[in-house]
């Protein structure tokens, strides 16, 4: 074996490998990123060869075909949502893989998004782009206030939307979402100001933001997320930890998981045998021990950092409220709500489980995100929800200015 050609190819792995971040802080380097790896590994193919051709080639053939098996079971999941070859330990694992290293976002996108210093990001006004990932290709478009809407539900808008990415509408069209579906069952005007994993406490800025004269109601669509974000900031707002410089990093990390590159199924899989073997034992969950039963009871930690929020809300806005969450599959956090509120009421607030209406055919296979289907069932229940209270045809609520 050439260990010299061996060493040599090792070395280049392993900067792509363990030096991600070198790269993604010099642009002028960074292209560079997407060749060492694949050039690496086919030096330490050719180390083991010892000059025979024919050896190479059986060896590049095995690789090949690895990264086929490897790439294309996540293409194959993603096209072939209705079929289940695999076992559910790869499924999980798929999944995985994709959200580390496949998984392009709408946030650290250039072409769509923006650096912001008040919320760390969010989307360009008035732009139409195309958002892309293994089970979806759709169209983004922005209105002048930097939100995924039409300009006309700018105009005076009966209910507004905040929430985080499945509020957006990640991986579905613009009238596919459970906004639209809601504005088209009442025939009422509805701005979703959703933005790709901002928690609570920044969809309350961007909330400051807007005109709430005309809203009759909020709905809010929470996710488990949201709790470090909502916890850091409840006492004083923090300083970002992104900065211009720090956006335009993330970015770049942002390209390396939407881009393929030659045999980028084997990388990720060496990253994860890596991971795993220096992975440390998990964190406890936050629980506390009853010391008189011996039971196990889960403080209410999401609705600890969540309720603040509702009463920094409530100086600008008066009207009714309706919570929901989406996040974990089948993981209700309403429910913590639900129990928190029962101790600490707040008037005029409204929470609905909508896990009991969704089942795993109303997701996408390897997005965590609901699809077209999940949207309209959750837009169908909301809007039964607001007629039946007929919060449409009471008069509109008044706002008390801070």
């Amino acid at each position: 074996m050439n260990w010299i050609a061996f060493l040599s190819g090792l070395l280049l792995m392993c900067l792509t490998l363990f030096r991600q971040d070198f790269f993604v802080r010099h642009s002028t380097i960074f292209p560079v990123y997407f060749f060492l790896f694949p050039i690496g590994l086919v030096i330490m193919l050719w180390s083991f060869c010892n000059g025979k051709k024919k050896r190479l080639v059986i060896l590049l053939g095995i690789f090949t075909v690895m990264e086929i098996a490897l790439a294309g079971s996540v293409w194959y999941m993603a096209a072939f949502q209705k079929y289940a070859p695999f076992s559910d330990s790869y499924y999980y694992w798929i999944r995985q893989q994709y959200a580390g290293s496949f998984k392009n976002t709408t946030n650290f996108n250039s072409e769509l998004s923006r650096y912001d210093s008040l919320l760390t990001y969010r989307f360009r006004p008035q732009i139409t782009g195309r958002f892309t990932n293994p089970e979806f290709d759709v169209e983004v478009k922005t209105n002048s206030a930097g939100v995924r809407d039409d300009e006309a539900s700018l105009r005076h808008p009966k209910i507004v939307v905040l929430g985080d990415s499945h509020a957006m509408g990640w991986g579905v069209e613009h009238e596919e979402r459970f906004s639209e579906v809601i504005e088209k069952q009442l025939k009422i005007n509805v701005l979703n100001t959703g933005v790709t994993s901002y928690g609570t406490y920044r969809e309350t800025k961007l909330l400051n933001e807007l005109n709430l004269d005309s809203c009759k109601l909020l709905i809010i669509q929470y996710c488990d997320n949201d709790l470090d974000e909502n916890k850091a900031n409840l006492v004083k707002d923090q300083k970002s930890s992104i900065d211009a410089f720090g956006f335009e990093v993330a970015e770049k990390q942002n390209t390396i998981s939407k881009i393929y590159f030659p045999f980028k199924g084997i990388y990720i899989t060496i990253r994860w045998l890596i991971a795993e073997a220096l992975k440390k034992s998990p964190a406890p969950a936050a629980i506390a021990a009853d010391v008189k039963t011996g039971s196990l009871i889960r403080q209410p930690e999401h609705a600890q950092a969540f309720f603040p929020y509702l009463n920094r809300i409530r100086e600008r806005y008066h009207g009714p409220i309706v919570v929901f969450d989406l996040g974990v599959y089948n993981f209700p956090i309403v429910k913590e709500f639900q129990t928190y509120q029962a101790h600490h009421p707040m008037e005029n607030v409204h929470f609905i489980n909508i896990h009991p209406l969704l089942d795993t055919k109303y997701y996408f296979t390897i997005d965590d995100h609901i699809n077209a289907r999940g949207h309209r069932k959750i837009g169908e229940a909301l809007a039964t929800f607001i007629r039946t209270n007929g919060w449409m045809n009471k008069q509109s609520t008044k706002l008390q200015r801070p």
